[in-house]
């Protein structure tokens, strides 16, 4: 098992331990997973590779950093929206978190072509990476957990 996995196994414990918390279950987990996800995108990315002097085609070095850059950016926005909406649990957040996942699955479906052209061996990577806006704009459409802790303020 991957660093990544067994820290994917040990924020999926702490979400289940803490299932019954306003802050907790899949709600949690989803902070988890946007936070750990930064962390290793932060610690595996090659960062040399933005540098222009590696590449000889700038067109490619243009299209690699837009697409990649885009959306580390867009994930550093969602992880600081998720610690706003653990600090202050206003609405608000879970309407800027679904636009931010929204985008991030724009951006995702921009960087598709992207990859095609320049760099198919990311094809399918990125393409398994939709799953993470849309799986979690749909739990914040329906999840009766951000209604009654975000929204309705009910949670006991």
């Amino acid at each position: 098992m991957t660093v990544g996995g067994i820290f994917a196994l040990l924020c999926g414990i702490a979400a289940v331990v803490r299932r019954k918390h306003a802050i907790g279950g899949w709600l949690l987990y989803f902070f988890f997973q946007v936070l750990l996800g930064l962390a290793l995108v932060a610690a595996t990315t090659h960062w040399k590779l933005y540098a222009s002097r590696e590449w000889s085609d700038p067109v490619r070095y243009f299209l690699f950093t837009v697409s990649n850059l885009s959306r580390a950016a867009m994930l550093a926005a969602i992880a600081v929206m998720c610690v706003w909406l653990a600090e202050t649990r206003d609405y608000q957040w879970i309407c800027g978190l679904q636009w931010a996942l929204a985008l991030y699955g724009f951006l995702t479906i921009v960087k598709l072509p992207v990859d095609m052209y320049c760099f198919p061996s990311a094809v399918n990577r990125d393409t398994l990476s939709m799953a993470f806006p849309v799986v979690w704009m749909g739990y914040f459409t329906v999840s009766v957990r951000v209604r009654k802790v975000f929204l309705e303020k009910s949670w006991s």
